[in-house]
């Protein structure tokens, strides 16, 4: 139970995934509604408990899961299925993901500060901007260029999640310690996916280059 409950956040991004499949125009669209819908549920969790739905809010597992979808299309081929489907609604997913990972930010904020976990801290801080420039009146705003620098910062925000959910770490002035979580194998094995599917990437543009 202790693994599933540590590795739920990859089953619940499958179902996620097969729900965008069939349903990404929708959720396009609807995304306004979407996004208000999570604000409402992220407030209502933040001061009530809903069984099941704290759970899983609360504990990072809905956020977690809609960003390793988001890390995932960023590195897969762009002819790939998944890569197109999840793409018309990365913004909106980024979105609600940070939403709905306010309530475990809050809840753990003094845990964070007390030098336990801070890479979670760190990356949540990261991602406020890349969450506000997603949303397409702010995008229209920024230059191109300048909002793909900005985004870039998305690869510290992912490597500061893998470190969040790979390890306890706890740093304070006078002690500190790292250890490897045991119940996380499979977030190091994506990792290992994540770099092979971005070595993958960086060839096919390589590719596309020379045939330019």
């Amino acid at each position: 139970m202790p693994f599933l409950n540590a590795n739920l956040s990859i089953l619940i991004a499958v179902l996620l995934y097969v729900i965008i499949h069939f349903f990404n125009t929708w959720i396009h669209k609807q995304a306004r509604y979407l996004i208000l819908g999570a604000l409402i549920l992220t407030t209502l969790v933040i001061f009530i408990d809903i069984p099941v739905l704290s759970f899983i809010i609360d504990g990072g597992h809905l956020s977690l899961a809609l960003f390793i979808l988001i890390m995932f299309a960023g590195v897969m081929l762009k002819s790939w299925i998944p890569y197109k489907k999840i793409l018309l609604v990365r913004g909106d997913l980024a979105i609600i993901g940070f939403i709905f990972l306010l309530p475990h930010g809050i809840n753990r904020l003094s845990l964070a500060l007390s030098g336990y976990n801070m890479s979670g801290l760190f990356a949540a801080i990261i991602m406020l901007p890349l969450t506000i420039s997603s949303f397409i009146t702010i995008r229209k705003k920024i230059r191109p260029d300048r909002w793909k620098k900005l985004h870039k910062l998305a690869y510290v925000a992912y490597f500061l999640i893998y470190i969040h959910l790979g390890f306890d770490v706890f740093l304070d002035s006078t002690y500190g310690y790292v250890k490897f979580s045991p119940n996380s194998i499979l977030y190091h094995s994506l990792l290992l996916i994540y770099i092979v599917l971005k070595i993958m990437r960086i060839k096919q543009k390589k590719v596309q280059l020379k045939e330019n």
